[in-house]
């Protein structure tokens, strides 16, 4: 009579001992996943930041020193390099310059924000993954893939023109008031500083 009572507690022991069970292994597992990625650190997501910075960056100085080159040469050509529409046409280019740098401070920050959104969202599907299976050695396998994955450097696209049109209507607008044609203030050109440069 006391056979058929000590199964049934020996039963719900058995149960009790493998949920125990089951929790450590979830614990290792939980742990397996802590310890691969603690390499996701803010530096790490600085460094991804910085990486397009200083891949964008470059792209926009070489762009700068010859759309700068090409508006000079083009108010030489029209005899305006002395003129006030230099200083407002490189204004506008400094105006231009400085709004692309942010777009590019912009981006690279963004960036840092999907690579952080990426590792927690990899990192609360493994936890998910690890509550199920319970399996210490498979889930640190698929912790180590998904970082592998997450390491790996995206692939940026070239800055394209950023400065196109920098030159546009120079030379019309220097020929139109060179002849008189353009009798009143365009905002673009003084056409008393530009008869001063015309040799």
């Amino acid at each position: 009579m006391c056979f058929g009572g000590g199964g049934g507690d020996g039963g719900a022991a058995e149960q009790r001992r493998q949920e125990e069970l089951r929790q450590k292994r979830v614990r290792e597992g939980r742990d397996k996943i802590d310890e691969t990625f603690a390499q996701f650190d803010q530096p790490f997501y600085d460094a991804r930041r910085q990486s397009y910075i200083d891949y964008a960056n470059p792209q926009l100085e070489d762009q700068f020193k010859d759309a700068s080159r090409d508006l000079l040469l083009a108010l030489t050509r029209s005899g305006l390099q002395n003129s006030s529409a230099r200083a407002r046409r490189f204004a506008d280019l400094q105006k231009q310059y400085d709004t692309n740098a942010r777009g590019i401070a912009n981006k690279a920050l963004d960036l840092e924000n999907r690579a952080r959104s990426s590792v927690e969202s990899a990192k609360g599907d493994l936890y998910s993954q690890n509550q199920n299976l319970a399996d210490p050695a498979m889930v640190a396998q698929n912790a180590m893939n998904r970082a592998t994955t997450l390491t790996q450097m995206p692939s940026y696209n070239p800055l394209l023109a950023l400065f196109e049109g920098v030159t546009a209507g120079i030379a019309t607008q220097a020929d139109l008031e060179r002849r008189g044609l353009a009798r009143k203030d365009t905002g673009l050109f003084s056409t008393s500083n530009a008869s001063k440069v015309v040799d």
